[in-house]
């Protein structure tokens, strides 16, 4: 065999080095890409969005001439890294990639930059001169956030490929059934005044979970959660109490692990509150004047409406699923000159309708607060489908031909995510999900890692794939 046209590890570490978390610009990471694909023979296409001033691309290596080329994708965003000091493993820089024991740590390890190398790689194994079927290696933006680069693609003029491998960390089992994705989003606009005595206490609280993916919220500890209880019970005890401010959370996709909370209790003398491993409150004295005040209220209620409307859907089981059940996840708060807002996020299992539950979820917003504009606004951010892959498809035979000629176990699994497979499908392409590392209690939280026994084996598997298919 042919030396490899570049070491997997140092090109690993060039491209974890790259900060592309998912909303600001991957661009000099494709553009790096791009610089791979070429080496490699390929040419390459670019598909561009921007944001405002913030470009994004979806880059494309295309080997081969002809109709119907299969399709490797891989996104090259990341969640954020949360807190850096939690990043152990990495001297508390989650982008720069180190190895341990015989695995890779770094943002973007598992999920999914380093599979990116892993195809590239097994592609230039295989003679380009003899493909009857073209290969077309894409590296997309914005998957976590709403699977912006593969909605593009869809959108695009590159050529329609007749099946897809879609990266994702599935120690190498294939996924051909995930549940959908759905994120709403809640903005309150109404604040109101608050002006303390003199000597009036406030409080700062701060609330610590555990980060997971939200897919898996069983794995996680959602510190908003938590806030938010603890401000049920302030209720309960005091009657009147007045926040400042109250944040938490980094976005969809994540259970979030922290939470600020900022409050008083009007005419009440100190207060001590216990702290504990999970919550610190530190009071402090503030000086008279007018303060803005959120409508928290509001938001407790915002969070019992979802609770009653969604928690009933969990009853539908599909025993496929780990955990079997639609989640949901109250996942970020936020405040901003549009308002105070919160999000939150649902995965229904493949078939299983959301549309009569967010219709009355909306309905009894307006019935709460009147009609949306001034006061309120709702919006469904994303509506990401499932995948539900028939098992009698081609594509399923030719997976499981080459994970044997691989020496790969042959696993079919479910997933509890979303990915860029559900929209390719919805487009008319089969697609499969695979990739190396594992996703459950490793991604979008600190010291991400994937072993380079399961990369090594995922180019064994890429391989194999291809000289099945293309050759």
């Amino acid at each position: 065999m042919a030396a490899a046209p570049f070491d997997l590890i140092e090109e690993a570490k060039r491209l974890v080095r790259f900060n592309t978390v998912t909303w600001g610009s991957n661009a000099d990471c494709a553009v790096y890409a791009a610089a791979l694909m070429r080496k490699l023979g390929m040419q390459v296409s670019y598909q561009e969005s921007r944001v405002g001033e913030t470009l994004f691309l979806n880059v494309a290596g295309i080997s081969g001439k002809g109709k119907d080329p299969l399709l490797l994708a891989t996104h090259l965003d990341t969640v954020s890294p949360g807190d850096p000091a939690l990043w152990t493993k990495t001297g508390k820089d989650p982008f720069r990639l180190t190895t341990r024991s015989g695995s890779l740590y770094g943002l973007g390890a598992a999920d999914t930059k380093l599979d990116l190398l892993c195809k590239l790689l097994a592609y230039s194994r295989i003679p380009a001169a003899k493909l009857k079927r073209p290969v077309m290696v894409l590296g997309t933006f914005g998957e976590e956030s709403g699977l912006r680069g593969a909605a593009l693609f869809c959108q695009g003029d590159l050529p329609r490929p007749k099946m897809a491998l879609v990266g994702e960390p599935s120690e190498l089992s294939f996924v051909t059934r995930h549940k959908g994705f759905s994120v709403l989003e809640v903005t309150l606009r109404s604040r109101g005044l608050f002006r303390p005595s003199t000597g009036q206490w406030v409080y700062e609280a701060a609330f610590t979970g555990q980060s997971s993916h939200s897919s898996t919220p069983q794995l996680g500890e959602n510190a908003l959660v938590q806030s938010a209880s603890f401000l049920q019970d302030l209720r309960k005890k005091f009657g009147k109490v007045a926040v400042l401010s109250w944040e938490g959370g980094q976005g969809h996709n994540m259970i979030p692990a922290s939470a600020r909370l900022r409050f008083s209790l009007p005419d009440r003398p100190r207060i001590v509150f216990p702290s504990s491993a999970k919550r610190k409150v530190k009071p402090e004295k503030i000086s008279g004047g007018w303060y803005s005040a959120l409508p928290w209220e509001e938001g407790l209620d915002c969070l019992e409406m979802a609770r009653a409307l969604f928690t009933p859907l969990e009853k539908a089981r599909d025993k496929g699923f780990d955990p079997p059940h639609l989640t949901w996840n109250l996942t970020q708060m936020t405040e901003s000159k549009e308002g105070w807002s919160l999000l939150f996020d649902l995965r229904p299992l493949p078939g299983q309708s959301l549309r009569s539950a967010l219709k009355n979820f909306e309905g009894k917003l307006w019935k709460r607060f009147g009609p949306p504009g001034k006061d309120w606004q709702f919006r469904i951010e994303r509506d990401n489908p499932a995948l539900d892959l028939d098992p009698k498809e081609p594509l399923v035979r030719e997976v499981r031909a080459a994970l044997k000629t691989a020496r790969i176990p042959v696993k079919m699994e479910a997933k509890a995510g979303c990915s860029e497979a559900g929209l390719y499908a919805r487009v008319g392409i089969p697609s499969v999900v695979i990739g190396p590392g594992r996703s459950k209690g490793n991604i979008h939280r600190p010291n991400e890692s994937v072993p380079l026994s399961q990369l090594k084996a995922a180019i064994r598997f890429y391989q194999a794939f291809l000289e099945r298919t293309c050759l």
